[in-house]
């Protein structure tokens, strides 16, 4: 991949902890505020090209990251330094991230139509027509005909609709795609189907992933780089190849003899 250098940053994390509030009522009957910390000294950096995986135990933080990484949680301190704008995210269950009253036709204009704002978003497409070019090339880079624009989520399959769902993601020209379990709830074919598609997208659109996933067989197929993480704290990180085969962290070592 040549000589990294500082412009090579999507992503840069520096000492990260987040927190939730739980509210309970003690005998006292009075409300108790506790506050629970779920990420903890987290530091990692993400360069262009990269897919990085993200694997742990359920429970581990995985998904609490993914979300403060978006600005879904708000409740932390440390440094996050996005260099590029408005990351992406594609989820596990594309059925009840896609409007099931809505065509895939609409819900993937309206992505569009959500990005018309943006600051940078010179490229966006400004009339209906150009829209509607510009979603059709999109559904045939995922693989999918044009008669299924007119057609509901729940008309498709799961692997049709997690094409859709990536289609969403990418239609938005984001350099940074945070993937979060998204071929956990498919059949083994149709996972390498749609593994196969986030690679040759990855290259078309130059994009990077986060890649979160609790099964490391998908993980080493993809990703060019691992982080472990337990209990909200990341363990190790480094080359797929190296931390596969010589895992340094007895938690590593576990996992991949779980695994293997």
């Amino acid at each position: 991949m040549g000589i990294s250098t500082e412009n090579d940053r999507i992503l840069e994390v520096r000492h990260l902890n987040s927190y939730y509030e739980n509210e309970h009522s003690p005998q006292t009957g009075f409300w108790k505020h506790d506050w629970q910390q779920v990420l903890r000294d987290v530091s990692f950096e993400i360069r262009r090209g990269d897919i990085l995986g993200l694997v742990g135990e359920s429970g581990s933080g995985k998904t609490t990251l993914a979300k403060v990484l978006l600005g879904i949680v708000k409740d932390y301190d440390g440094e996050l330094i996005h260099h590029t704008s408005f990351p992406q995210m594609v989820f596990q269950d594309p059925f009840s991230s896609l409007n099931p009253a809505r065509t895939i036709g609409w819900i993937l204009e309206e992505a569009l139509r959500a990005a018309a704002g943006r600051s940078d978003a010179d490229w966006v497409p400004r009339t209906k027509a150009a829209r509607r070019e510009a979603v059709r090339e999109m559904l045939a880079n995922v693989g999918l005909e044009e008669e299924y624009l007119s057609r509901k989520p729940g008309e498709l399959s799961g692997g049709q609709r997690q094409r859709v769902s990536i289609a969403s993601a990418v239609i938005t020209r984001p350099q940074l795609i945070i993937a979060d379990e998204p071929v956990s709830a498919l059949d083994v074919t149709i996972q390498a189907q749609i593994l196969e598609l986030m690679q040759k997208l990855k290259e078309k659109y130059a994009l990077s992933y986060l890649f979160i996933s609790h099964d490391l067989n998908v993980v080493y197929q993809i990703c060019n780089k691992v982080m472990v993480m337990q209990h909200g704290s990341i363990v190790e990180f480094g080359d797929t190849e190296k931390i596969y085969r010589h895992p340094e962290h007895p938690y590593t070592q576990a996992l991949l003899l779980d695994a293997f």
